[in-house]
């Protein structure tokens, strides 16, 4: 009779622990991917706050310069990238560095409680890890008649990224930070498009625009979410209710973090207790 009950408790702890694995994974791979992209940014930030004045100056008029021979030639934005990245989820591991090297800018959209890293192309791997710069459009850093269109991906097990990207509605407000500025871009339109059509993702006479873009349906993938804006004031007081979300969001996740390790511990402290004390009898 004690050998089955050995054996009930043995199931009963891999139950357990394969339940809490399941309903704790999303989560903690989701808070890891956060603390990662959170890494990019402040590599990003200290990048430019090494910048002097001048070096700043000069970044930025070489992006600009990049930017109105878009606007000269005119742009087609590279979707095919982002389909193909899309279809093929294959995970691919790369470097700190990697990532480090291709980070411009960091994206935040406040209504959704989010922050990414941007990466300055579009491709599978960085599409894994942030917000990524469409090819053929205009890099984010504002101005007359520019188009940004930054892509990611929504569905990812390790990643939340743009997951709840359809809950924007018309005026929210979302800030790009680059080249030590934060620019804010108030949402006036949402549509869902094909694949292959760029006709809402070229640049529009003097407009500065900014799209964010991902797939949809959700886990599905057949066409486009894009969600625009144009160029607003910046508020610093927008930034500090920011900080303060942000703030309040590491709380958060630190807080659930060591409710689970505490429920952990506690179950195998149980567990091993439980077994000493039936050796004993």
């Amino acid at each position: 009779m004690k050998h089955k009950w050995k054996l009930l408790d043995y199931f009963m702890l891999l139950f357990f622990f394969v339940g809490i694995g399941i309903v704790a994974y999303p989560y903690i791979s989701r808070s890891l991917s956060t603390m990662f992209d959170q890494q990019y940014i402040n590599y990003y930030q200290r990048q430019a706050n090494k910048k002097n004045q001048q070096e700043m100056a000069s970044l930025a008029a070489k992006q600009a310069k990049k930017n109105k021979k878009l606007t000269k030639e005119g742009n087609t934005p590279g979707t095919a990238t982002f389909t193909k990245a899309v279809e093929n989820k294959k995970k691919v591991e790369k470097s700190k560095d990697y990532f480090e090297q291709h980070t411009i800018g960091a994206l935040t959209i406040p209504k959704i409680n989010v922050k990414l890293p941007i990466f300055d192309e579009t491709n599978d791997v960085l599409l894994q890890k942030g917000a990524t710069l469409l090819n053929g459009t205009s890099i984010p850093i504002g101005g007359t008649a520019t188009h940004s269109v930054l892509s990611a991906h929504r569905g990812l097990p390790e990643a939340s990224l743009f997951d709840r990207l359809p809950e924007l509605k018309l005026k929210d407000v979302f800030f790009i930070a680059i080249n030590k500025e934060t620019h804010a871009y108030q949402v006036d339109q949402i549509k869902v498009i094909e694949p292959t059509n760029i006709s809402d993702l070229v640049i529009s006479g003097t407009k500065d625009y900014v799209t964010l873009m991902t797939c949809t349906p959700y886990m599905v993938n057949t066409h486009r979410l894009i969600v625009r804006g144009h160029r607003i004031p910046y508020k610093v007081s927008q930034k500090m209710n920011l900080e303060k979300k942000n703030t309040e969001q590491s709380y958060l996740r630190i807080t659930i973090s060591v409710i689970i390790g505490m429920t952990l511990l506690i179950s195998l402290i149980y567990f091993f207790n439980r077994r000493k004390k039936r050796k004993v009898t």
